[in-house]
C-alpha cells in the first residue's frame, strides 16, 4: 500500500462532513511524500442509529449526562447548549422522571451515565461522552442529525 500525504486542515475538516475533497494540480508540492496519513475519524456512534433504531412517536426528550463530566465548565456549557438544541430541533425538552411515564417521551443517555430506572429499553437511546463529543465535531454533528431525525418522527432524510 502506497503512503499518502498528510492530510491538510481543510482536507480533515472535509473528511470529518464526510466530503471528499478535490485535489488541486500542483497543490501537493509543499508536502513531504511518504508522510504518515493521520487516521480517518471514527464512526461516529450517535449517527449509528437509522430511521428503524429511533423510537417513532417520540415528542419529548430527556438528557441524562454523567454527573462527573458536569464539573468541567466548557463540558456544562455544551450541555447547556445541548438541553436548548432539543428544542430547535423540534422536540420537548422535559426531566428524566417526567419521561418515565410518558409513552412519547425518551431518553438520550451520555457516556457511561447510569440508565434511568422505570424508562422501558426500547425508549433510551444512547450518545458519546460529553467530553467526546466536545472534542470531535463529526461526532457532534451526528448527534444534531440524529436530534433532528426524532423531531421528524424518527425518519432519516
Amino acid at each position: 500500500m502506497a503512503a499518502q500525504p498528510a492530510m491538510s486542515p481543510r482536507e480533515r475538516r472535509l473528511r470529518a462532513l464526510g466530503v471528499t475533497p478535490l485535489r488541486v494540480r500542483g497543490a501537493d508540492r509543499g508536502r513531504t511524500r511518504g508522510a504518515a496519513v493521520s487516521p480517518a475519524p471514527a464512526a461516529p456512534a450517535a449517527a449509528t442509529a437509522s430511521s428503524a433504531d429511533l423510537p417513532r412517536g417520540i415528542r419529548r426528550l430527556a438528557l441524562q449526562p454523567a454527573p462527573e463530566e458536569l464539573h468541567d465548565p466548557v463540558i456544562h456549557a455544551m450541555y447547556s447548549a445541548l438541553t436548548d438544541a432539543v428544542g430547535k430541533a423540534g422536540l420537548q425538552a422535559v426531566r428524566v422522571a417526567d419521561a418515565v411515564s410518558d409513552a412519547s417521551a425518551a431518553v438520550l443517555v451520555f457516556g457511561n451515565a447510569p440508565l434511568p430506572a422505570g424508562v422501558p429499553r426500547e425508549r433510551v437511546l444512547r450518545a458519546d461522552a460529553l467530553a467526546l463529543l466536545h472534542a470531535d465535531r463529526s461526532r457532534k454533528r451526528a448527534l444534531w442529525d440524529m436530534l433532528l431525525a426524532l423531531g421528524r418522527g424518527g425518519e432519516v432524510r
